[in-house]
């Protein structure tokens, strides 16, 4: 078991009865002893070590648990790929009762058999004060979300143990891999937004590119795939409508919402402009939109994002129509210049959104085809459309 210093500080190794937090590598599901020193811990980070020929055969063992810190309020579980042993999860939150943050980091949660899903729900329903959920390129089966978000969120049951103020934070991250045709099909696109909840002050639903790797110029696939090989995809209008829903229906819209990102989901600026009618109050803003080029397209987004007078930071993801696309490819049709703000849009956006900072907007988080960036600086607006890379001129 290593101790580990939040803070970072370069030092010497941190005294284990001053430690603030503990990662613990497992071969199998049978985790240590915890020495009395270690009783000061608030963070417990778990990660797999398990060999991938061995998995299957592991969750069918006994696994063992010990009492740990009462102190955790932070858990990290890393590289489950295939879920846990059925009961190992409930027995967990058994003995972590004072969890406030949860981390799942990349695996199959709910694992793959009916059994462990009905832990993995169970597991939330023992942590009542769970305030912060990081889903970090999380899978799982059909109906795992769905089951588990009514012990996720704002409760006022008298039965004992059901009754809970739900996740102030919640984000879901997904890494999208270009080599995985299937990729998006493996995310339950309608389940994720049964977890938004009225109390929910940070809510992300996020799509973000894989680590850049080193390219070679002199490679002429790099240019030629370009367009293929980076960026994102995000799932289509008719796939958001569950989450405008969630973000605007009076049982579930969160109530004091300031940070919200949704760019795993492809909204219309009909549908923005409703989810912001509602959540008003956001001051930072993560939206893919679906682009229609020319200056209509731009005005519409700017009357939808005046609607948030606190608003801060903006990031508009375009996700391209055809006539939009066709254009973006060849820098001359100036696209980005006409459809997102100008100085002056700026200028007029920040009259009505006055702690307005920063705006950006890209084309499903290309580099090839531009972008356009607002930087606001002794209150004057400075940037605007920056070329792409690796497109014809």
């Amino acid at each position: 078991m290593a101790t580990t210093n939040p803070t970072n500080l370069p030092g010497p190794p941190v005294d284990p009865s001053e430690a603030q937090g503990a990662q613990v590598p497992l071969q199998s599901f049978t985790i240590p002893d915890f020495p009395p020193s270690a009783r000061g811990l608030k963070a417990l980070t778990i990660t797999s070590d398990i060999k991938v020929d061995e998995y299957q055969d592991i969750l069918s063992k006994p696994y063992a648990i010990p009492a740990l810190p009462s102190g955790i309020e932070s858990l990290t579980l890393e590289l489950f790929s295939l879920g846990y042993p059925p009961g190992f999860l409930t027995a967990l939150a058994e003995r972590l009762p004072n969890l406030k943050s949860v981390v799942l980091y990349s695996q199959l949660f709910a694992g793959i058999t009916d059994e462990s899903q009905k832990d993995a729900v169970e597991f939330f329903k023992r942590l009542p004060l769970l305030r912060a959920l990081h889903l970090l390129d999380v899978f799982a089966k059909p109906h795992f979300f769905e089951s588990a978000a009514p012990w996720l969120k704002y409760n006022t049951s008298e039965t004992p143990g059901e009754a809970r103020r739900g996740l102030m934070f919640l984000e879901v991250n997904y890494t999208f891999r270009h080599e995985d045709e299937d990729f998006m099909a493996k995310i339950q696109a309608t389940e994720l937004p049964s977890l938004v909840g009225p109390g929910l002050i940070s809510c992300s639903f996020n799509v973000s590119t894989p680590d850049e790797a080193d390219e070679d110029e002199q490679d002429p696939s790099t240019i030629q795939q370009a367009g293929n090989k980076e960026g994102v995809m995000a799932f289509n209008k008719s796939l958001a409508v569950g989450l405008v829903d969630a973000l605007t229906d009076e049982e579930t819209a969160p109530r004091g919402l300031r940070a919200l990102n949704s760019t795993l989901y492809t909204l219309t600026i009909d549908q923005l402009t409703k989810v912001l009618k509602t959540q008003k109050n956001a001051m930072v803003l993560n939206l893919t939109v679906e682009a229609e080029p020319g200056e209509d397209s731009k005005k519409a987004l700017m009357r939808a994002l005046q609607q948030c007078k606190s608003l801060e930071q903006v990031e508009v993801v375009a996700n391209p129509s055809l006539q939009f696309f066709m254009s973006v490819q060849n820098p001359r049709s100036g696209v980005l210049a006409k459809s997102f703000p100008s100085s002056a849009d700026m200028d007029a956006l920040s009259t009505t959104c006055t702690k307005l900072s920063s705006f950006k907007a890209n084309v499903l988080r290309t580099t090839t085809f531009g972008s356009v960036e607002w930087e606001q600086k002794d209150g004057k607006w400075s940037g605007g459309v920056k070329e792409g890379k690796g497109v014809p001129s």
